[in-house]
């Protein structure tokens, strides 16, 4: 679905504990097959009377040991057990996080475009695109979509989902309390010594830029204060569920 909140990405990302992937021993319980592939057992002929049976050959062997029977445990199995640290999960693309420094008017007109195109597409199953952008890519009122953020002021779709996903991390942060989590995540990061450093600091980094700046905070303050924002700002709690 459609969503303002990257943060679930990180949320998501904290939830993991380490994944330990091991494959199968292999199983050498099995008695050898015959040398030559496809050959079958052939049958001893009955014997004569009065007649000795053959000698049964003896077992065959090498440096002593009797190939015939079956290894002891442990012995003969693969010991390349695989075992993947995490340093080496796939985690899949953390997206880098981008937030601008809001002013009154930016902010104000990326929850009206935002309240216009919820109810405008409402029909248009958005949650079946991964994103805004895809929408717009793939389909003709995608096109219009696009139309009506430029309408709004916008260059571009991205430009608005930048500046709606910052006003909605400072209005999370106040209704929320979003920042002290943030602290906390970040705390509980740092101090994971099983995830690799390079996946650390990009983790770090994304979840630092969740935390508003107090200009941010101090105009979706102001937005929420205010009567012809205070239910479209709720919008962005929708676009988290």
């Amino acid at each position: 679905m459609v969503r303002f909140a990257v943060f679930m990405v990180f949320a998501w990302l904290l939830a993991m504990g380490p994944a330990w992937a091991q494959t199968p021993a292999k199983d050498q319980t099995q008695l050898p097959q015959s040398e030559e592939t496809g050959e079958q057992p052939k049958p001893q002929p009955p014997a004569v009377a009065g007649e000795q049976p053959p000698a049964t050959p003896p077992p065959a062997t090498e440096n002593g040991e009797d190939l015939t029977q079956p290894p002891p445990p442990g012995q003969g199995e693969d010991t390349d057990t695989e075992e993947t640290s995490p340093d080496d999960l796939s985690f899949g693309e953390i997206p880098d996080v981008t937030v601008i420094e809001l002013t009154d008017d930016i902010a104000k007109r990326s929850i009206d475009a935002l309240a216009l195109v919820r109810d405008k597409y409402k029909d248009a199953n958005l949650e079946n695109y991964e994103s805004w952008q895809d929408f717009v890519d793939k389909t003709a009122e995608g096109k219009k979509f696009e139309a009506d953020i430029k309408a709004a002021g916008f260059a571009t779709v991205d430009e608005w989902n930048i500046a709606v996903t910052s006003v909605s991390f400072a209005y999370s942060a106040i209704t929320d309390n979003l920042a002290d989590d943030l602290a906390s995540q970040i705390a509980d990061i740092e101090k994971d010594t099983s995830l690799a450093q390079d996946l650390k600091d990009r983790m770090i980094k994304g979840l630092k830029a969740m935390i508003p700046s107090e200009n941010n905070k101090r105009i979706v303050q102001k937005m929420i204060d205010d009567p012809a924002y205070t239910e479209k700002l709720k919008l962005l709690a929708e676009e988290g569920e």
